[in-house]
């Protein structure tokens, strides 16, 4: 058995840790390489104070100050100039660069040896006629008078070029007049004719379009100002403005149109779902977008935000190039590289403390007692909690078991979170370099809950030769979860959550050595129990992934290939998962509600415990050859791109269980001494698809625009004659305010670009090979020779080879604006989406009466999906000191589901036509019951016996019956908003910065009914608050109805399930929507001045907070989890400490 489950993953680990040694390796011998050239100059600091000194005296304090050696020869350089110099803690560079310049003196770094020599090009032009240079100088400032540090300056027809100084000042020397030519990033160009002219004074605009000048998209980049779809961008900056566990929670109200729900706080599993654009499909396919990280398919959770450089959203026809996977939008993640510049290392640490945002407060030990005998006597029923016990409980009775305890108190405590971050980076012209380490260590707020997370990262970019480069990006994760043995978040009568509010509020937690149980109506309960000794579940999974690159560059070799790249991909990924669970048996002493006392054993664990390991593995390949051409001629600008794709995954698992372990932590299978019935399962899987796609974009003086792909995908899920499907998709645009006539009518807009796109994307929700015949094994289930068979083979019953894939044709209209110098922007877009041929099972055509179901699978069901998205952004400088930034975003989607199946099996499907999916259905409720004339004439309840207080239904169709076939009507919104709003504030002063994120939704209901169960699974506290013996929640007491509180918010206390009152109706649907302060920061980044003698170029410091106010219709369930049920994990409140340091 052993040898079974881990042999095939102990040769995988091998494997994989012989990857890393030689990936790290590598890295240190490239990285090693670029720091020994690099690190030494940067890191030696001198600091060189005096007036009228020599060069050569100033040479002479740099070696005495570092271990650097000056070479030269003295007959050829002259260092008796003098010099005033006042640099501190300055690089030897720095130094040389200022007391060089003016001179015919040039130098050169090798090693710890700094070489000296004549330039010739400064000896030409001093000793050129005078005549024949000028010289010129001036400032670069910002529209507020600040300095700008570093812009590129350079004069048509001249080879000098220069950048400006610290305080935005620059000089250059000049053979002739010509164009002065000055830019920085995010800000426009100016260009200036030199002539008669020798100082310049130049202020820069800010340039929003060219902040975001360059924008990932499916399969390569393009600049903003060309893109003709609706690709929303954001980023590293934007994301981080709060330490997140993972990406999901990070892009929360940071991209118009996309939608991301939490809808549980545990550690490593909080359920987050992203849409975009709402939801597109009610098929199997579901409504997830594609997660593309640096240009391959992966997982999301488990790529350290940290690592991120970007990440863009494809909403509309942009998405079609992914072909069968972008119906429902693309996420494109776009990771860390190096850059020029010397090396730098970088630490981000925070400490996070936590806390559940919302949970009801359930009533204390005498409030109990009191209200559980009134609801008793409102049933009928002899009050339960005599006089002799109240005083027991009261005065925690050391001779008995009863006494006070808070259950939730007992399970939840303050959690806390660490991560640790540490990345280098660096390059020149040839190398460039990203690496990092990331470290999380998760303890959740329910105890005995555990995450943690290692992530590693290698990203490198080489010129082998002067066209040729290669890129690869090698990463690894390894995540270790460890919760308690019971299920937690699944609604499981055993989920500790579950068992605390169950759990009564007046018997002590432990009595004669043991954890105490409340005998509800089918089990014991005792959640603090369930957490400490239930066992455990353990999971740890690890990945490698990798990616290769290899690009050519035809431009060098003739004119006529100008523009042309040929590269080569591949990608490789391997993951493994092991399980390993334990069901622990342990023993409770337990009373009942005749006060019966009884040790027992805790229900739903086999005596001696039951372990269960199981391990999962596999691998992806992929491969993609592709054709890159770019290229202008004149105005007109062509590029466009061809490639091919192989992807091929196999996957493979194992499971073995063992009962009779008395151990409090087994370690191994063999060491149990029972099987169960079947001790060992396991299956494998291969798929694969390949796909030819092609995109080419047009622009002509960058005012008309085009775009056209397609893309043509395989797979081997559908049958031959259906295996292929074709995408296309085709936008264009136009950049109006680039018109003469518009800037004359509308001089106040700086940008204004219309675009419009079409396109075609599919869903692949079929399982496999369902147009084969294939087998399983069946047990028990056929008699044959008199005998039952205990297994056999049997065949499939049907055979679907006309399935095909769903489709989504997508239409967007949209405008880009830029208005008042910049001082406003935004963006809006308005979309419709129809969705045909969505595979969907149904009954059969036999009618009821006969009695005929059968399975049947078909494309025939149809969504369309029509929506609204609106940004604005402005941005402001008020003074040197001041700036501000205001975002905000808008977004609604709504849907209808158009076609589905209606059988004779199904007629309440006919209600859904028409209106949205995830609509909410039930009984329309008109009231409570409050006389028992109103009683004797109603119609016959759903179930149960109708009381005073009961909840009355609508008989909509005039039957006399309440039935859910022909009653149920729409009752409320879906849990998922079809209206998302965001509003984003940014202020900066000096060295501190505060920002703060609000973020809330609307058009989306839940229902109580679906939270804190109390004891039963079919009644929830809101519908029948103490049955099964369990608590109830103050706010539901107090709204209950009662004979002397008819105008009540809630039905009456029972503690009795009639079930009249659990059924989904009106009653109980809530307005879910809600405003959140979902980030606050404040931040201080330490002036250059404080840090000049450290060796920290950058710290900053900040605290930051996650979900600090909620204003929502319902405060004590968090409203991001409408539809979990009592075993629910609040989602967390966060308070954080951080540093970020740069060297």
């Amino acid at each position: 058995m052993k040898n079974i489950l881990y042999q095939s993953s102990i040769v995988e680990f091998k494997l994989f840790l012989r990857i890393m040694k030689l990936s790290v390796l590598a890295l240190f011998l490239f990285v090693g390489t670029m720091f020994a050239t690099e690190t030494y100059s940067q890191s030696r600091k001198v600091t060189i104070v005096a007036n009228n000194i020599s060069i050569n005296k100033v040479l002479l304090s740099i070696e005495k100050q570092t271990d650097y050696l000056f070479v030269f020869n003295a007959k050829n350089i002259n260092l008796g100039k003098s010099v005033n110099v006042n640099m501190r803690n300055c690089s030897v560079a720095e130094v040389l660069d200022a007391i060089l310049r003016g001179t015919d003196i040039d130098y050169a770094m090798e090693g710890k040896n700094i070489m000296l020599r004549k330039n010739s090009l400064v000896q030409i032009r001093r000793n050129a006629p005078a005549n024949d240079k000028k010289r010129i100088s001036g400032v670069v400032k910002d529209i507020s008078g600040m300095p700008i540090i570093g812009a590129n300056v350079s004069v048509s027809g001249n080879s000098a070029k220069t950048i400006t100084d610290i305080n935005g000042k620059f000089e250059m020397d000049l053979s002739s007049d010509g164009v002065l030519q000055v830019s920085y990033v995010g800000y426009e160009e100016r260009f200036i004719n030199t002539k008669d002219k020798q100082n310049f004074v130049i202020v820069m605009k800010e340039n929003a379009q060219q902040l975001n000048e360059v924008v990932v998209v499916g399969y390569g980049t393009q600049k903003k100002a060309t893109l003709t779809g609706s690709v929303a961008s954001v980023s590293s900056k934007e994301l981080m403005e709060a330490p997140m566990q993972n990406v999901s929670n990070l892009l929360t109200g940071k991209v118009t149109g996309l939608t991301s729900i939490q809808s549980s706080g545990k550690p490593g599993g909080d359920g987050t779902a992203l849409y975009v654009r709402g939801l597109n499909t009610f098929g199997s396919g579901g409504n997830s977008p594609m997660i593309i990280i640096d240009g391959v398919q992966r997982l999301l959770d488990y790529i350290n935000p940290n690592d991120i450089e970007s990440i863009s959203v494809l909403k509309d026809a942009s998405a079609a190039i992914y072909g069968v996977q972008g119906a429902n939008g693309v996420i494109l993640i776009t990771t860390k590289s190096g850059a020029n510049g010397p090396a730098k290392i970088a630490y981000d640490g925070s400490v996070t403390l936590t806390a559940n945002t919302a949970m009801p407060k359930y009533l204390n030990a005498g409030d109990y007692m009191y209200w559980n005998n009134k609801a008793r006597q409102m049933d009928g029923l002899t009050p339960l909690w005599t006089a002799d016990i109240q005083n027991k409980v009261m005065n925690n009775d050391p001779n008995s078991i009863w006494g006070q305890t808070n259950w939730i108190d007992k399970i939840f405590h303050t959690g806390e979170t660490q991560q640790h971050n540490v990345s280098a980076s660096g390059g020149n012209d040839k190398n460039k370099y990203f690496a990092s380490l990331g470290y999380m260590d998760q303890k959740g707020t329910l105890k005995n809950t555990l995450f943690k997370r290692y992530n590693v990262r290698t990203n490198l970019d080489i010129q082998v030769v002067k066209n040729l480069k290669f890129t690869t990006n090698l990463s690894a994760y390894r995540t270790d979860r460890d919760y308690p043995g019971t299920a937690i978040g699944d609604q499981a009568e055993f989920d500790p959550v579950r068992q605390a509010v169950n759990s009564i509020p007046i018997i002590k937690d432990e009595y004669k050595g043991l954890p105490t149980a409340w005998q509800g109506a089918t089990y014991y309960v005792n959640g603090y129990a369930a957490l400490m000794n239930s066992g455990y579940q353990r999971q740890t999974r690890w990945a490698f992934d990798s990616n290769y690159k290899l690009e050519y560059d035809f431009s060098d070799l003739t004119n006529i290939l100008k523009g042309l790249k040929v590269s080569f991909f591949g990608a490789y990924n391997y993951s493994h998962t092991t399980d390993s669970n334990y069901d622990r048996y342990y023993q409770l002493y337990s009373i009942n509600n005749t006060f019966d006392e009884n040790i027992v054993g805790a229900s739903g664990y086999t005596e001696g415990g039951a372990y269960t390991k199981s391990s999962s593995w596999g691998d992806t390949w992929l491969v993609r050859p592709q054709v890159d051409y770019s290229r202008d001629f004149n105005k007109h600008h062509i590029s466009a791109l061809f490639f091919y794709e192989a992807q091929k995954t196999y996957s493979n698992t194992m499971t073995g269980i063992k009962r009779g372990y008395y151990s409090d932590d087994p370690v191994d299978l063999s060491l149990g001494t029972t099987f169960p019935a079947n001790p060992v399962s396991g299956s494998y899987a291969y798929s694969g698809q390949a796909s030819w796609a092609g995109r080419i974009n047009y622009a002509y003086d960058m005012k008309y625009l085009a775009e056209a792909s397609f893309r043509r995908d395989g797979t081997y899920i559908f049958a031959p004659e259906n295996r292929w499907g074709f995408f296309p998709s085709v936008s264009l645009g136009w950049v109006a305010s680039e018109e003469n006539f518009f800037k004359k009518i509308l001089p106040f807009v700086d940008y204004f670009k219309i675009r419009a796109s079409y396109g075609e994307s599919g869903n692949c929700d079929a399982s496999p090979y369902l147009y084969n015949s294939t087998f399983g094994i069946a047990n028990n289930s056929m008699v044959f020779g008199g005998a039952p068979l205990s297994q056999f083979y049997t065949t499939n019953d049907y055979i679907y080879r006309n399935l095909t894939w769903s489709k989504t044709k997508s239409y967007n209209l949209g405008f880009e604006f830029d208005l008042w110098n910049h001082l406003l922007s935004g963006e809006i877009d308005v979309f419709y989406q129809l969705n045909k041929n969505i595979l969907e099972g149904s009954s059969g055509n036999y009618p009821s009466s006969l009695g005929g179901y059968y399975p049947s699978q078909s494309n025939t069901g149809e969504v369309d999906n029509r929506g609204l998205e609106i940004t604005l952004k402005h941005y402001n400088r008020i003074n040197k000191d001041w700036t501000y930034n205001i975002s905000g975003s808008f977004s609604y989607a709504r849907n209808r589901v158009l076609k589905m199946a209606v059988t004779d099996n199904y007629p309440n499907y006919r209600g859904i036509l028409g209106k949205p999916m995830n609509a909410r259905y039930g009984f329309q409720a008109v009231g409570l019951f409050q006389t028992q004339q109103e009683i004797d004439n109603y119609t016959t309840a759903p179930s149960g016996t109708i009381r005073l207080g009961d909840i009355k239904y609508r008989d909509v169709n005039g039957d006399g019956l309440i039935t859910s076939t022909y009653d149920y009507v729409k009752i409320g919104y879906g849990p998922i908003p079809e209206i998302n709003f965001s509003m984003n504030f940014e202020l900066t002063y000096k060295n501190f910065n505060f920002s703060m994120l609000w973020q809330g939704v609307t058009h989306c209901d839940y229902e109580l009914s679906g939270v804190y169960n109390s004891g039963v699974t079919s009644c929830t506290t809101y519908t029948s608050p103490f049955t099964g013996g369990g608590n109830s929640p103050y706010y539901l007491i107090e709204g209950a109805w009662t004979p002397e509180h008819t105008n009540a918010k809630y039905p009456r206390l029972s503690t009795i399930d009639n079930g009249n009152n659990a059924w989904r109706s009106s009653w109980w649907v809530v307005n879910g929507e809600y405003l959140r302060l979902k980030n606050l920061k404040i931040g201080y980044t330490m002036p250059d001045r404080m840090l000049k003698r450290t060796p920290f170029s950058r710290i900053n410091i900040y605290l930051a907070g996650t979900n600090l106010l909620t204003l929502s219709h319902f405060k004590y369930v968090d409203p991001e989890s409408p539809s979990v049920s009592n075993g629910y994990y609040p989602q967390q409140l966060t308070y954080s400490l951080g540093v970020n340091v740069t060297f």
